[in-house]
């Protein structure tokens, strides 16, 4: 490969690594990358000499800024959008970034593109330099440029900020739970993807001197989505749209390598836009984007392969409770009238309650009766009602609002991060809503204090597990917790948060004994421990065995609440849950 040939290599990896990022970390499949190369392209091409004649410098980086606002748009005007559809909404830019430099012939040049002087000058009065960008310097940029965002990525992956960014990923819903402000993140992550879409974009114009609508095709746009995946099936350790590929966990710089990997098996590929010179005939045939296809294909057929079996249970020590929390005196969070219906059904009528600190909290009822409904008001996932928590009223808003007020639930299913160990995703927990921007500067900079946070993370987490007896799961593989552990799991992520208000949906769903013994005595330490405890369960042993006050719901209506034996020996209740006699 020649030595343009190889640099612009390294600019598109550049790319292909800002897409690494969206697709690991925000879960979003982009497939408008093309239109952010194009953007740091021709903004470079008309910015600077032989355009407006901006100094290099300056043009090159007001191009990226265009790219990067790009894309914190793109995230905002996606914002609602699942994966599937986030890549047909972005596959929409790439095919615009073509074709609006076709439409307007006189600012883009057309189907020509812009030409512009190569080798290019780099000069400032100001420093005294004058530098001609030769293809030899212009490589050493490109591969320099890699390194650099190579190292910031692997900086990224080991600190405590990467775990907001996991949560993101897999499960915005968990992220949400837990405090983390899931929009701006996503923004963030996006704003970053475009940007480096944008380096790119600039340094292979000012490397070739031309960008035309042939080099941003929508074309390139797939093929680095297809590196990132396909590097990230060789290595281990990408996750897009639900369906997780390898089990890398994060740290380590392997798992920034897929991309370099995904685009050098895509450079032999004949045709495309990321190719080896190939003969004209090859290069220039129309089926030129089926190796890229038959690639997409074969990573896609990886993945359905993969499967995991549910392990054998395991044995359960002791564990001493409380667990070094903060003890809470008072506490109390209240809901009153709240009425929430769905398309004319009703699913609270009027419904209030309050949960006391140092108690737990029983909401039982039959199938349909309200129970999951109730915990979404009080979570924040839904506006019904009126909720205070210690007497002050919680303002209406999203859940990572409630979250951060001291009010966290767990969701019905069993959520576990596959890339993060257990320890990792209990830090998520301590960390909750937790300053970002300043987490990513720190380790970015690896700063002696962002060393200092990290260790210290790690050391709250373990002994939340520690006091709650679940030190044995620690560095598990994810994929081999039991369904009862991984209940357990997150009743130790939400009590990570140090909220005063804990709200459980059904925990001791797909328990053995055993760990029911063990849910059992984690809820009762908590409640000793000063904390609220809710739990949402038709287990009736369990609540019988742990629950100080109980309510019944049915049809959305409070049928008895008061102390747990005297709403048990009710025959009202008993005839809901068990039928007439």
């Amino acid at each position: 490969m020649s030595t343009v040939g190889l640099a612009q290599s390294l600019w598109l990896l550049v790319a292909a690594l800002g897409l690494a990022l969206s697709v690991r970390y925000a879960g979003a499949p982009m497939l408008g990358q093309s239109a952010f190369v194009a953007a740091g392209g021709y903004g470079v091409a008309l910015l600077g000499p032989g355009g407006v004649g901006l100094p290099l410098g300056i043009a090159v980086g007001l191009a990226v800024l265009v790219a990067a606002a790009g894309g914190y748009l793109t995230a905002l005007a996606t914002a609602r959008l699942d994966a599937g559809y986030f890549a047909l909404a972005t596959w929409t830019l790439a095919f615009l970034a073509q074709r609006v430099p076709i439409a307007f012939p006189d600012v883009f040049g057309g189907t020509e593109g812009i030409t512009r002087p190569a080798p290019a000058e780099l000069v400032s009065r100001t420093l005294g330099i004058q530098l001609t960008l030769t293809d030899r310097i212009n490589l050493g940029l490109a591969a320099g440029t890699c390194l650099l965002v190579l190292a910031a990525l692997h900086r990224l992956s080991g600190g405590p900020a990467a775990l907001d960014l996991a949560a993101l990923r897999e499960s915005p819903e968990l992220a949400a739970s837990l405090g983390i402000a899931v929009a701006a993140r996503r923004r963030a992550v996006l704003t970053a993807t475009a940007a480096l879409g944008g380096v790119a974009g600039a340094g292979s114009t000012v490397l070739i001197g031309v960008i035309s609508p042939a080099d941003v095709s929508p074309l390139l746009s797939l093929e680095l989505l297809v590196a990132v995946l396909l590097g990230g099936t060789l290595l281990g350790g990408l996750r897009l749209g639900g369906l997780r590929l390898g089990g890398l966990r994060l740290g380590g710089v392997a798992q920034w390598c897929g991309p370099v990997l995904g685009v050098a098996v895509l450079s032999v590929l004949p045709g495309g836009s990321l190719a080896l010179p190939w003969p004209g005939a090859l290069a220039g045939a129309p089926w030129r984007a089926v190796p890229v296809a038959l690639v997409l294909v074969a990573v896609v057929a990886a993945l359905a392969r993969r499967s995991a079996t549910d392990p054998p249970a395991r044995p359960w020590p002791p564990s001493p409770l409380p667990a070094g929390r903060p003890v809470r005196h008072g506490v109390r969070l209240e809901l009153t009238h709240a009425s929430v219906s769905y398309a004319g059904v009703t699913a609270l009528d009027d419904v209030s309650l309050t949960v006391h600190g140092g108690q737990v909290h029983a909401v039982i009822g039959p199938n349909g009766s309200g129970k999951s409904t109730l915990l979404d008001v009080l979570a924040g996932g839904l506006d019904a009602g009126t909720v205070r928590l210690g007497g002050l009223p919680l303002s209406a808003g999203s859940a990572p609002q409630r979250a951060r007020a001291g009010v966290v639930r767990t969701p019905q299913q069993p959520i576990v991060l596959a890339g993060l160990s257990p320890v990792q995703q209990v830090a998520l927990g301590v960390r909750g809503g937790a300053s970002w921007p300043q987490a990513v500067l720190r380790q970015l900079a690896a700063t002696p204090r962002s060393r200092l946070q990290t260790a210290q993370l790690r050391a709250t987490a373990t002994g939340v597990l520690t006091a709650l007896g679940l030190s044995q799961l620690a560095d598990l593989d994810p994929a081999r917790l039991t369904t009862g552990e991984r209940q357990l799991l997150q009743v130790a992520r939400v009590v990570a948060t140090g909220a005063p208000v804990l709200l459980f949906d059904e925990p001791a769903a797909g328990m053995t004994a055993a760990e029911r013994g063990q849910l059992r005595r984690v809820l009762r330490g908590l409640a000793e421990d000063g904390a609220a405890v809710l739990i949402v369960e038709h287990d009736l042993r369990l609540v019988a065995a742990v629950a100080d006050r109980i309510t019944v719901l049915n049809a959305g209506r409070v049928l008895a609440s008061g102390e747990a034996a005297a709403v048990r020996a009710d025959p009202a209740v008993r005839e809901a849950l068990l039928g007439p006699a």
